[in-house]
Formats: C-alpha cells, sequence, structure tokens
C-alpha cells in the first residue's frame, strides 16, 4: 500500500512539473492549448455554437467582435484538423482586426507575452501544387512583418527515434519524403506565430495574426502512436522504481539526474495505468 501511495506522488510531482515545462515552450494562443477539441476550444471561451458567426463541425468556428490583445478583432477563426483518427483538434487560428485598430499596441503585447522574434520562418502547405515537391516558402521578418518560432521538429524528436518519426511525418505532409526530411525538419518550426499590419503575410487581411501549430499537433499524435506500439510489443511487467540497468522497461530513478526525464516518466505513466486498470475495489 505504501508503496502504491509513494509511485502515485511521484507521479503526479513529474506529471505536473513536464506538463508545465512543456506548455512554456510553445507558442499558445490565448486561452486555448493546441490540440483541444472544438467543444474544449468553445468552453474556453466561455461560449456555444449559437455564439458563433460561423461553425463547421469538425472543421472550424469563427467569433466576432472579440478583444485581443488590448484591441478589438472583426473576427478570429479557430481550425481544427482530424489527423485520421476521426478526432478533429485544434492546430491552427487566424484573428483580423479593423482599419481602427492599433496594431502597435497588439505588437507590444504579444512581444510581451511570447518574447524575442525570430529572423525568418519556413511554412509549409498541406495543399501540394505540384506532384512530389514540398510546398515551402520562406518568410523574413520586416517592418510590417513580425515573427515568432518555436523549436524546429528535429529538436523535438529523440535522436534514436527520427527515421520512425520521418516514416510517419510523411503520411501527413504532402511532398515530404525521404531526402528532403532534413531540410524540413530542421527548418519547420513546431509552432508559428505571425503579426502583420499591411497585408505582407500572403492570404492575410491588412491587419492579421496567423498562429500555426499543425507540426505540434502531429508530433504528439505519431508520438503517442509511437508509445501505443511500444507498449504491444514491450510490455512492462516489472516494479518501475528497480534499477536493474539490464532491463530497458523500468522506471531507473538515477536515469533522472542524467537528463532522461522524459523516457523514464513515459515509462512510469504506463506502468502506473497498468496497475490502476487492474486494481481491484473491495465492495
Amino acid at each position: 500500500m505504501k508503496k502504491a501511495v509513494f509511485i502515485i506522488f511521484i507521479a503526479s510531482i513529474l506529471l505536473c512539473s513536464c506538463s508545465r515545462k512543456e506548455d512554456s515552450d510553445y507558442l499558445e494562443f490565448p486561452k486555448t492549448k493546441w490540440g483541444m477539441s472544438m467543444e474544449e476550444t468553445l468552453n474556453a471561451y466561455g461560449i456555444t455554437e449559437k455564439n458563433t458567426s460561423y461553425y463547421d463541425e469538425g472543421s472550424t468556428f469563427i467569433i466576432d467582435g472579440y478583444e485581443l490583445f488590448g484591441e478589438k478583432t472583426s473576427k478570429i477563426t479557430f481550425n481544427f484538423i482530424d489527423l485520421k483518427n476521426g478526432k478533429p483538434i485544434l492546430c491552427a487560428v487566424r484573428a483580423t482586426y479593423p482599419d481602427s485598430a492599433d496594431m502597435n499596441q497588439v505588437l507590444k503585447k504579444m512581444q510581451k507575452a511570447y518574447g524575442k522574434m525570430v529572423p525568418d520562418i519556413h511554412l509549409y502547405s498541406l495543399f501540394q501544387v505540384l506532384d512530389d515537391e514540398l510546398p515551402e516558402r520562406k518568410y523574413t521578418e520586416s517592418e510590417h512583418l513580425k515573427l515568432w518560432g518555436s523549436k524546429s521538429v528535429i529538436q523535438s524528436i529523440p535522436e534514436k527515434e527520427r527515421e520512425s518519426y520521418r516514416d510517419r511525418w510523411k503520411n501527413y505532409q504532402p511532398g515530404l519524403k525521404d531526402e528532403n526530411w532534413d531540410a524540413f525538419s530542421q527548418n519547420a518550426r513546431m509552432v508559428t506565430a505571425i503579426w502583420s499590419d499591411n497585408g505582407e503575410f500572403p492570404t492575410l487581411e491588412k491587419n492579421a495574426l496567423d498562429f500555426n501549430a499543425f507540426n505540434l499537433v502531429l508530433y504528439k499524435e505519431i508520438k503517442g502512436q509511437l508509445s501505443d506500439d511500444s507498449a504491444r510489443t514491450n510490455p512492462i511487467d516489472k516494479d518501475p522504481l528497480t534499477t536493474d540497468k539490464e532491463s530497458g522497461n523500468v522506471f531507473d530513478l538515477s536515469l533522472l539526474e542524467k537528463g532522461d526525464m522524459q523516457t523514464q516518466l513515459d515509462k512510469l505513466c504506463h506502468y502506473f495505468l497498468q496497475k490502476v486498470s487492474a486494481v481491484t475495489i473491495p465492495g
């Protein structure tokens, strides 16, 4: 009993601390988290479908006249994507402002919220114009175009798993192949945010913001797929608090000091869920 309580205590601490750290690494749109369902996103803004000006189940909804970064918007468009699993999740948001909006005020508040800007970003479309070509465009910071970007795709993937991620990523990103994976993974950022006050960024209206987290939500989807595959092929049947170095499926507390927190935490969480599901509560 004491061991079970200890496991729950350790798992709770590690899950909370790691979750906060991961969230802080990405450019979250106000009140939301990337990967939310449509219902969760509506709830985050305290509204229902009736409060939207446009609603397409599983794809998009729009709200009008909401204040964002100190200025009233014309509209905010929330976009969702189904990564072939029947669960549409939040992956992009675009906000537009009227001509009367003070976009410099918006910029200052974005700088305060997201910190240092980046000089350029590479964006990859999900719509392929030419067969076999990766739809890529590079944008550079200017007086009318300000850019933010989180870490790159390659920085987020454990080195030993890069081939596995590459092979699955190709199923979702048009034009992605083995030969252009290295360049893509180095240039593509997990999340990007864009501020524009003259329509310089293509497809945007004059005063607009664009947040794109497709790479992040896809990364999390593939991570889950690989974790599920690993759980099926490498079931954990030992005590996770052992320090048996011969087994790769045990939780080794000593490795936490070596920076391998995420791997060990994943194993502990998997073990914990197995144990919880096996518990029989006396009547």
